[in-house]
């Protein structure tokens, strides 16, 4: 379990060092490029804190008993940080289209992030209520939004060439691997604990109950059972996921 934590945060430190080297010496230029920047400065951020400080939200479980660990104060970080990067796959897909010269897909590309900020509502009753099959919700609309991506970069992949071409297939790639972990993994264990909670005969909270229960209810544990199935999906969103962000800052603009 400590040998994981230390891992997040090393990772959360070379992240920061990666934007930094990207923001001191990448050709960040146009509007794209200092978008994608700023978008991609809240994410390493966030998820730095987040690494830090990691917490399971509806367990309320938490690595260090602390307010900074709180579930409220954490969601409300994670859900800004998520909506920045959210809309960088959209602004991504936008970019990619408006150098094939394709303004249909441009205005379509919109709807990515509409995808996950509409998922956020769902995550946050979620939180609020403990009712893991809103998060299943959640994880399937983070699915949809970036199949409806795959399916938009498969278009400008189609009838572009060239470097837009192979970032389009790479993101075709990405997108495609998200979606086939979330739907195999992520929603079967959401409507697993469901299931679980159901027979256990688990009440749900009213928000104003769970609003003032995730502000100061922690759990604290450092035992790896308590934490291993969420330590699959927190690792690569806290590697990978940051990873992407700070790439797009370096796709070239217009």
């Amino acid at each position: 379990m400590l040998s994981w934590w230390r891992a997040l945060r090393a990772i959360a430190a070379l992240n920061v060092c990666l934007w930094l080297a990207v923001l001191q010496f990448a050709p960040v230029s146009g509007v794209y490029a200092h978008l994608h920047l700023a978008l991609s400065g809240v994410y390493v951020l966030v998820c730095a804190y987040r690494s830090i400080f990691p917490r399971v939200d509806l367990e309320r479980l938490v690595v260090v008993d602390t307010h900074l660990s709180s579930i409220f104060l954490g969601r409300t970080a994670a859900t800004i940080a998520e909506i920045c990067f959210a809309f960088q796959l959209g602004l991504l897909v936008h970019q990619l289209a408006a150098h094939a010269g394709m303004p249909a897909v441009q205005k379509a590309a919109w709807a990515i992030p509409l995808f996950m900020v509409i998922a956020q509502a769902f995550c946050w009753h979620s939180v609020l209520t403990l009712n893991h099959i809103t998060q299943a919700v959640e994880s399937s609309l983070w699915a949809a939004g970036f199949s409806w991506m795959a399916i938009l970069l498969g278009v400008i992949a189609f009838s572009s060439g060239g470097w837009v071409q192979a970032v389009a297939l790479l993101g075709i790639v990405g997108a495609a691997g998200f979606v086939a972990y979330v739907l195999s993994v992520d929603v079967p264990m959401y409507c697993r604990r469901y299931r679980e909670g159901r027979a256990r005969g688990l009440v749900y909270m009213r928000l104003d109950e769970g609003a003032r229960d995730a502000w100061h209810r922690r759990v604290h544990s450092g035992s790896w059972v308590a934490w291993k199935a969420d330590a699959l999906w927190l690792t690569p969103y806290f590697s990978v996921g940051v990873w992407a962000s700070i790439a797009m800052v370096c796709v070239p603009g217009l």
